[in-house]
């Protein structure tokens, strides 16, 4: 007759369990990290045209754009979507309309704070001796608004995996709801940190400008207006080649890592947009973050393949 384990044999498996279980999951994510170095760089395609595609299969967004670098617009996503219908200005003046949010204007990053309720106001005054936009209200603040949409199948975001505390901490909360007045504008420039993007615009049209991320130097690292660009102070950007599109409502820009942009709100529009890091852009995020913080650069890849690491760390204040 065997005799039962003791609670010492008992603990000496329990924990050789559980040390080969890291050290299997250790050697496949060193594995994965290996085969995604040498997969995962900067690669874009130049285009003259934005394609714009319906019924997209994510294997072929993969191929054909993911992969590549490439821009496309994607029409038929958001029709779906609670918010389609219910996100407009009378929506969120009554319900939100005393949140406190930033507004910009133009070039300046954050010109002042005004509730939902005013900036809408503001809008619906027509007065147009300012340029205000209320862009960068995070949706998760209020987790009502994310029922009212899906995110995309096509941009998996390694992201959620981490606390929100933590994306708070390093600007990473997302995704955010954008309300621009006509002919207001975001400024060129490129999303931080090697992040892929994707804009969906609820109502009015966007004139948006891209460009493939190699033409830095002719846009002067962001500082050309680009709807008005001043060629006697800024004489390189006559070489750029710019792309062009107009985004209509229920369409979905996919905007690839380090390409630049310029937005445009053609009419009064509400939009709502995320950035996201995954497989195809992830070393090219961890770069970026080893780059400003080598420490805790090196333990973000860690922490999204093991979120309760970054729980743990995050508790302890170590990151």
């Amino acid at each position: 007759m065997q005799l039962p384990l003791s609670f010492y044999e008992i603990s000496e498996f329990i924990f050789l369990t559980v040390a080969l279980t890291v050290f299997t999951r250790l050697i496949i994510y060193l594995l994965k990290r290996t085969w995604r170095k040498q997969k995962c760089k900067l690669v874009w395609t130049p285009i003259d045209v934005v394609e714009r595609r319906t019924n997209l299969l994510y294997d072929e967004f993969i191929k054909e754009y993911a992969s590549v670098g490439k821009p496309v617009i994607i029409t038929d996503v958001m029709q779906d979507w609670k918010a389609s219908k219910k996100w407009n200005l009378d929506f969120f003046k009554l319900k939100y309309g005393k949140v406190e949010c930033a507004i910009k204007q133009d070039d300046v990053e954050i010109h002042s704070l005004m509730t939902i309720a005013e900036y809408i106001d503001y809008m619906i005054s027509g007065n147009s001796n300012k340029r205000l936009y209320l862009a960068n209200w995070v949706v998760s603040c209020y987790p009502e608004l994310l029922d009212d949409y899906r995110e995309p199948i096509y941009f998996p975001n390694w992201l959620q995996r981490l606390p929100r505390n933590l994306l708070i901490k390093y600007e990473c909360d997302n995704p955010e709801i954008f309300i621009g007045h006509k002919n207001t504008s975001v400024g060129l420039h490129k999303d931080p940190d090697n992040f892929s993007a994707w804009l969906g615009l609820i109502s009015g049209r966007k004139r948006i400008v891209l460009f493939t991320p190699d033409q830095k130097d002719v846009l002067y690292d962001g500082k050309v207006d680009i709807f008005n660009p001043d060629l006697k102070k800024y004489p390189l950007y006559a070489k750029a080649n710019p792309v062009e599109v107009i985004l209509e409502p229920g369409e979905i820009l996919y905007i690839p890592s380090q390409w630049w942009h310029h937005v445009n709100n053609l009419e009064n529009s509400i939009g709502v947009g995320n950035i996201f890091i995954n497989e195809f852009n992830s070393e090219l995020v961890f770069q970026s973050f080893v780059e400003g913080n080598p420490i805790k650069g090196h333990l973000l890849p860690l922490v999204l393949e093991f979120p309760w690491l970054g729980k743990a760390l995050f508790s302890l204040g170590l990151i």
